[in-house]
């Protein structure tokens, strides 16, 4: 079963087991596998929050010139 989760996707490779998480498209390469799903999305969530975090540094200006 695939779950598409915050454009990543969450593939169960082995029901309660292991869930596989793959990045956006166009490449969906494997990122990191959980035991739960749960933990896979919670996985995702702290990613989003990251690339959020790293997209507003880089897009502010030194205050000093």
């Amino acid at each position: 079963m695939k779950i598409f989760y915050r454009g990543y996707v969450i593939d169960e490779e082995i029901r309660s087991i292991s869930y596989s998480v793959y990045g956006r498209r166009p490449e969906r390469t494997e990122l990191t596998a959980r035991s739960t799903s749960r933990e896979a999305m919670e996985w995702i969530d702290g990613d989003v929050k990251r690339e959020a975090i790293l997209g507003a540094t880089r897009t502010l200006e030194p205050a000093v010139r």
